[in-house]
């Protein structure tokens, strides 16, 4: 299909195929171009590797929001100087290189938002507009921040269904969160840290909530839970490797006086328990 009026393409891109869905319009693009230059040597090159599709937005065509499926080929580039090996094809004065919209849609954008105004004035609307109700929260995650490190904390508070901030709180004191939490009826389960701050607000700001680790400290906990299960087994390897030392040197008749140990015998017990003793330090060490 040959490009329209109403959708004009860059010269070497048609126009694939169309599909009207439920929001606007899909339109396939294609790029009819033998060849394409390599972006580091500007080496032309016509051997296609393979290719890959980008979705683009594009400027809205008869009052529907139009984006574009556009097949992207890459090529190899053939100058053996060249560091780069494989390439994307560009299209320069179509679409940027990653960008999601395309040139024209964005200099749209640009020309309507600041047709009768300033970039100050349109930041300053944006940050006026009233922020969006979070609606009904039944999970949340609770957590402190440094408005200054070091210094002085916050405490963020986030839906863990929609994974949106909610808001932000002042400090990281057990009253301010509970006092906030009173307001939420419908809280199920709070997801927090391990420390007692937060595990008082929730007492006393939701009660019926179900207290939880959240993801970090789950994974903090295993990680120590399986290093103090492993040192433990080290420790009885370390022990029976050592039993079975002591019954390999020891003579199949034994005298009722006292027995005396060889000096090397002494030295492999005693290291054995100098490692054992630096495994139990550690593991000490990260409780």
């Amino acid at each position: 299909m040959e490009k329209t009026p109403l959708l004009p393409l860059p010269e070497g891109m048609l126009i694939d195929q169309i599909q009207i869905t439920a929001t606007g319009l899909m339109i396939s693009v294609i790029s009819t171009h033998p060849t394409s230059c390599c972006p580091l040597c500007s080496e032309p090159s016509s051997s296609i590797k393979s290719h890959y599709r980008r979705t683009l937005h594009d400027v809205p065509c008869g009052g529907r929001r139009v984006l574009l499926s556009l097949t992207v080929r890459k090529f190899y580039c053939r100058n053996a100087y060249c560091p780069r090996k494989v390439f994307a094809e560009r299209f320069p004065a179509f679409v940027d290189p990653w960008a999601r919209m395309t040139i024209r849609h964005g200099e749209q954008i640009t020309s309507i938002g600041l047709a009768k105004t300033t970039r100050q004035t349109i930041l300053r609307r944006i940050m006026d507009l009233p922020d969006s109700s979070p609606g009904v929260i039944l999970f949340l995650g609770i957590d402190d921040f440094s408005f200054r490190r070091g210094s002085r904390f916050g405490t963020i508070l986030v839906n863990l269904e929609s994974r949106r901030v909610v808001d932000l709180l002042p400090d990281r004191e057990a009253e301010t969160s509970a006092t906030w939490m009173r307001q939420q009826l419908d809280l199920m389960a709070v997801s927090r840290d391990r420390g007692g701050a937060y595990a008082s607000a929730a007492a006393q700001g939701a009660p019926q909530a179900t207290q939880c680790a959240d993801r970090f400290h789950l994974m903090k906990n295993l990680g120590e839970a399986l290093e103090g299960l492993l040192a433990h087994h080290l420790a009885a390897e370390c022990k029976r490797q050592t039993q079975a030392t002591v019954d390999s040197q020891a003579p199949v008749w034994q005298s009722t006086r006292a027995t005396h140990t060889s000096p090397k015998l002494e030295r492999l017990q005693h290291n054995r328990r100098e490692e054992r003793l630096a495994h139990y330090e550690q593991v000490i060490a990260r409780l």
